[in-house]
């Protein structure tokens, strides 16, 4: 079922109570356990007010995690945008977004239930597809721009970069069974996975230029 959008909002004071208790329900229990009484319980209003400021639970999940991106992106903004080197903007990248998935349980959580976050309607929402595929574009474009000033390695296949991070990116979602048993931190798998991947794209050093061979000092004869 595709969420619908929400109206427009007709208490925003009540209307913000009703997602911040959403966020924590979602957080603990995940999109199917999350129970709307309960929200609106939490929130201070009745279930009916609740449905006046969203049409379905779908709605509900949607807009707490357009305010989760909104705050994600400015963050992003700030702290990879400005690299200057592209290589470490796409590592910086990976390293981001496994910062966030750590840091906002909530994700781990959406994501552990629904891999494909189908209650959100992503793949039907064109909104959302095209902000996909600029995505794509502007992370094949600092391809491009590593290739340019020698910094990528110039055999890269360009076009799979974006999906590579795509794939990486959920990495933390699949490391809880080796964190379990202690022999390898999540941490250091993360960080291991980051050094390969910036390893795999980085053009190759150039050798140091061969020092030339002075002229071979004359030995003096004995007398």
């Amino acid at each position: 079922m595709v969420a619908r959008r929400s109206q427009k909002p007709r208490d925003p004071a009540r209307r913000q109570r009703i997602l911040e208790a959403a966020r924590r329900h979602f957080t603990q229990h995940g999109f199917k356990g999350t129970n709307l009484d309960a929200v609106a319980a939490e929130a201070g209003c009745a279930k009916g007010a609740l449905y006046l400021e969203f049409a379905d639970k779908e709605s509900l999940l949607r807009e707490v995690v357009e305010q989760s991106f909104a705050a994600i992106g400015a963050r992003y903004a700030e702290e990879v945008m400005s690299i200057a080197s592209p290589l470490e903007r796409l590592v910086a990248t990976l390293r981001f977004a496994y910062r966030q998935l750590l840091a906002d349980p909530m994700f781990g959580k959406l994501l552990h239930e629904d891999p494909d976050l189908r209650a959100l309607g992503l793949t039907s929402d064109s909104q959302k597809v095209e902000e996909g595929k600029a995505q794509v574009a502007m992370i094949r474009g600092w391809v491009d721009e590593g290739i340019a000033r020698g910094e990528i390695r110039a055999d890269i296949d360009r076009d799979a970069v974006p999906i590579v991070i795509g794939v990486l990116r959920f990495a933390p979602q699949h490391l809880g069974m080796i964190a379990e048993l202690g022999i390898f931190s999540t941490e250091r798998a993360l960080d291991a996975i980051l050094d390969v991947f910036r390893a795999g794209l980085a053009a190759p050093k150039s050798p140091p230029p061969a020092k030339r061979a002075g002229p071979t000092p004359q030995r003096r004869s004995k007398r």
